[in-house]
């Protein structure tokens, strides 16, 4: 009888040396013990720039306004103001909806679904959406304090009254036309860029250059409002350079600070204990009926 040949499948070769299975599971992120949590005095601020920011929503502006172009306004009004009436109201929808996405990536994007859901860290991602909002909060209040103590017109006040701009609008009449200094959509927006970039950087969020490229988006998607806002007659250039250097300061301040290293001398490093290099360390022990001192030198 023949024998039976097997079938090439079921020969397992023996000098084949097969790779360890690769773990692709995402690496968490982590909240280092040695950065400040989310605090009292975080709160304290958080809830202090949010109640700012409600009264200045409710206060209207001063009664004595500020108006007209300052420094190189009008110039750049002139040579980036769209003359017609419909693009104007389309750059300013446009500027809308990159806000709405800039200011809720670092929340829901960055903090919730990248870190909390895909990461599984939900520890950092609550320190992450704490800090975004402390920042948002502070952002707000500046912005909004300013807004209501400058009331300065906006572009377009100009030619309220005209043929180009009818007085009988909410944009003519209402405290809207005073919000001008300085610009909300643009500190919200590089404040977001800010915050984006620090987290993405700091944490390593999408690994390699793609941080990188976050950041760089981040910075253009925030520069791309500021103009939609000039172009659409809303703001002045000063509004939206103000707006940009407070927003990018707060946006980068805020979580840095959450980011340092904090004092951690004579306490329990990594398993072991950190000692002062030189001093003396007494205590008084019980030493049979009696008491002693002991101590290290």
């Amino acid at each position: 009888m023949p024998p039976i040949e097997k079938n090439p499948v079921d020969i397992l070769p023996t000098d084949v040396v097969y790779p360890p299975n690769v773990d692709i599971k995402p690496k968490p992120v982590v909240w280092r013990r040695e950065w400040p949590r989310f605090s009292t005095a975080d709160w304290i601020i958080t809830g202090a720039g949010a109640a700012v920011a409600l009264a200045s929503a409710i206060v209207p502006p001063v009664n004595k306004h500020t108006a007209g172009p300052w420094l190189f306004d009008e110039d750049v009004r002139d040579a980036i103001r769209l003359r017609d009436p419909q693009a104007r109201f389309n750059a300013r929808d446009v500027s809308d909806v990159i806000l709405s996405l800039e200011a809720t990536w670092p929340f829901f994007v960055d903090a919730l679904i990248t870190v909390w859901w895909f990461r599984g860290s939900p520890d950092a991602a609550a320190q992450m959406a704490l800090v975004d909002g402390e920042a948002l909060a502070i952002v707000t209040a500046i912005q909004g304090a300013t807004n209501t103590i400058a009331s300065r017109e906006r572009p377009y006040g100009q030619n309220c009254g005209t043929g180009e701009q009818p007085q009988q609008t909410n944009e003519c009449e209402g405290n809207v036309r005073h919000h001008s200094f300085f610009s909300g959509h643009s500190a919200f927006t590089f404040m977001s860029a800010g915050l984006i970039c620090t987290h993405h950087i700091q944490h390593g969020l999408l690994r390699g250059a793609g941080d990188s490229i976050a950041c760089v988006v981040a910075y253009a998607g925030a520069a791309a409002t500021a103009t939609l806002r000039v172009m659409g007659d809303m703001h002045y250039a000063t509004d939206v350079l103000t707006g940009a250097a407070v927003g990018t300061a707060v946006g980068l301040a805020v979580p840095l600070l959450h980011y340092r290293n904090v004092n951690v001398a004579n306490e329990t490093i990594r398993g072991e204990r950190k000692h002062k290099p030189y001093g003396v360390d007494v205590s008084v022990i019980p030493v049979g009926a009696g008491l002693g001192l002991g101590g290290t030198f």
